[in-house]
């Protein structure tokens, strides 16, 4: 599929190419994607499936709610379809790269343990990177303020599910 290439482009930091379009289909299958992976994630880190279904819910509306707000505030409001596929579909695929890192760190013992650990962290800061990378794409603004937007939005998705599983 395109669009996959597109996710993988932002994977790697290339810049989107002119002709680039995305559906609403598109932002369907990348919420659908995004959700699935993070659920995967969560059964792996919290272990109850039930639990971990609302912790996936709540990072795809967390995350929706936080690309619209900053578009909003930025006077962006019309790239919030395109700029939320393409982050759901790119941190989708970093995570689908880190469910089987988790796993290792699961059952990791001794030096293969802080390998798994140190691997996992590099595979979360390719992920904020990405971020920071389509945020500033988005917003045409420098990369320190795309990095800021990116580090905003790992507080506010990853704490306030956090917040929401505790109440």
């Amino acid at each position: 599929m395109k669009v996959i290439g597109l996710f993988l482009s932002q994977c790697f930091f290339f810049r989107l190419p002119q002709d680039w379009q995305l559906t609403e289909d598109d932002f369907k299958w990348a919420a659908v994607f995004y959700f699935a992976v993070f659920w995967c994630i969560q059964i792996l880190m919290i272990g109850e499936p039930a639990e971990a279904l609302i912790a996936a819910a709540s990072e795809v509306i967390l995350t929706q709610i936080f690309v619209f707000a900053v578009l909003a505030v930025m006077g962006r409001g019309e790239c919030f379809m395109p700029t939320s596929t393409l982050l759901m579909g790119s941190v989708g695929i970093i995570g689908t790269v880190a469910v089987p890192l988790i796993i290792w760190l699961r059952l990791a013992e001794d030096q293969a343990l802080l390998a798994s650990f140190y691997t996992l962290m590099a595979c979360g800061l390719w992920g904020l990177a990405v971020l920071a990378h389509l945020f500033r794409q988005a917003l045409s603004r420098t990369p320190t303020f795309g990095f800021g937007l990116a580090c905003a939005y790992a507080v506010e998705t990853y704490l306030g599910t956090l917040i929401l599983l505790v109440l």
